[in-house]
């Protein structure tokens, strides 16, 4: 939605001038948070509603467990909340997942059909879900005191700069700038802002939507695709992936510097990683964290590795879509961590710091024939086509376009600094020279915005 005419035109300056002239902290956070409901029903105004209610749902049971010191009391309303925000996760995204399954089963023992309901996926929701739920739990391990004010709760679940594709923000790490909104804005907020916002709408808009429109119909007709293209289409969709998602978390970032907010990084150069486990240290790093706080550690941690490494990517390639490819997605990074505990203490194992990263690369990129294609078969057969290796040699029919855009974003994923990097570690401010380039590739990414295609996460 940020690379729209009607967004940059219209909703942003509205949103942005009305938050900075009203007064006082209450209808501040009122205006900005039926400003991040109209952000969200121009999508579908029906499905306000449903964001509402999960925002409902654990502000109550949050306030009940701050307000009890009788443990069993506040276990219960955990669990009530718990299961009220993941059972609206559950019905909306994977009960049809269930049907399916289960239609298979009965088919293949000669059962009847069972009748597939169209239950449509509302945008965002594995989002703001689990960062509502991450309130309800901090509230409970007592890191957080709840909130008295059902409209400032309600306006940090639905933030309209993060709420449809992330970062997943804690209550605890914005709750204060939530209760005392910063009172004037500042050339910092604006600098800052611009800096993100362009970087993030330059990564969607020239990288990942160009290369999108050339992957796309290779991944449509997957099964003309000779071996070269195969692993063309996967390497695109590797760095399509990255670049559209990055690109969105740093607009939501500038945004948020914008309203005074700072929210975190969620990309550290993940195609820098030295090894899968450094991959997911970098990659979605407020998914990665939240795993690993509210899912992995309670399983049991590094006490009980196996299985809470195992459950927690299963659920988190489940996190992803209703796809069962989802689910062997995350099983394939179960076993890639699995094997790196085992491994890296090996002294045969190359320490050599470029082929770890083209090493990490590479499994990485494999993996992702199991999170684009449709359907195992798809993803079978892409398989058999990248590791065709008579036809490999052979035939090598791959679109120059294609391959001078991949090289591009490569080599900005590889060798440059992040945004986050360049300001946090780095100081970095922008010069004359840099303002006006940016300037420049902004205008252009501005060009474009008549056929844009859609992020990549909104489906999660």
């Amino acid at each position: 939605m940020f690379p729209t005419y009607i967004f940059l035109f219209v909703f942003a300056p509205i949103t942005f001038i009305g938050y900075w002239v009203i007064k006082g902290d209450r209808m501040r956070r009122l205006w900005l948070t039926i400003a991040s409901y109209i952000f969200y029903g121009y999508w579908d105004w029906k499905f306000t509603s449903l964001l509402l209610i999960s925002s409902a749902i654990n502000f109550y049971a949050g306030g009940r467990i701050g307000k009890s010191e009788d443990q069993s009391t506040r276990k219960f309303w955990l669990v009530a909340g718990l299961v009220g925000s993941l059972g609206l996760l559950a019905y909306f995204k994977y009960f049809r997942l269930v049907l399916i399954t289960l239609d298979a089963i009965s088919n293949a023992v000669g059962g009847g059909d069972i009748a597939i309901w169209n239950i449509i996926l509302p945008i965002g929701i594995s989002f703001f879900t689990f960062q509502a739920m991450s309130y309800t739990i901090d509230i409970y391990n007592r890191k957080v005191e709840p909130t008295n004010d059902f409209i400032e709760f309600a306006c940090y679940v639905a933030l309209f700069p993060q709420l449809i594709a992330g970062p997943i923000v804690r209550y605890r790490w914005i709750s204060e700038t939530l209760r005392n909104l910063p009172k004037k804005f500042t050339l910092e907020y604006l600098d800052l802002a611009l800096f993100y916002f362009s970087i993030g709408l330059i990564k969607k808009v020239l990288i990942a939507d160009r290369i999108a429109n050339y992957i796309n119909p290779m991944f449509d007709n997957y099964q003309a695709l000779v071996p070269s293209e195969a692993w063309a289409a996967i390497i695109g969709f590797s760095l399509q992936l990255y670049f559209d998602f990055a690109g969105y978390s740093l607009m939501a970032i500038g945004l948020g510097h914008l309203l005074g907010f700072k929210f975190p990084q969620n990309f550290n150069s993940p195609y820098k990683a030295v090894s899968i486990s450094d991959f997911w240290r970098r990659w979605h790093i407020t998914l990665s964290t939240w795993l690993r706080d509210y899912l992995y550690i309670p399983l049991g941690g590094r006490n009980n590795r196996l299985v809470a490494l195992a459950v927690t990517m299963l659920l988190g390639g489940l996190w992803h879509g209703a796809y069962w490819t989802f689910v062997a997605w995350g099983a394939y990074h179960a076993i890639l961590l699995e094997l790196h505990h085992h491994l890296q203490n090996f002294r045969w194992i190359p320490r050599n710091r470029i082929y770890a990263q083209l090493w990490t690369f590479l499994v990485a990129t494999i993996g992702w024939v199991f999170f684009r294609p449709p359907d195992f078969t798809s993803s079978w057969a892409f398989l058999q086509k990248m590791f065709d290796i008579p036809g490999l040699i052979t035939e090598f029919h791959v679109s120059g376009k294609l391959l001078i855009l991949i090289f591009i974003a490569f080599i900005w994923a590889y060798f440059l600094p992040n945004a986050c990097e360049l300001v946090r570690d780095r100081g970095f401010k922008p010069n004359t020279i840099c303002a006006v380039v940016l300037a420049l590739l902004t205008v252009l990414s501005v060009m474009f915005f008549y056929n844009p295609a859609p992020f990549l996460y909104f489906q999660f």
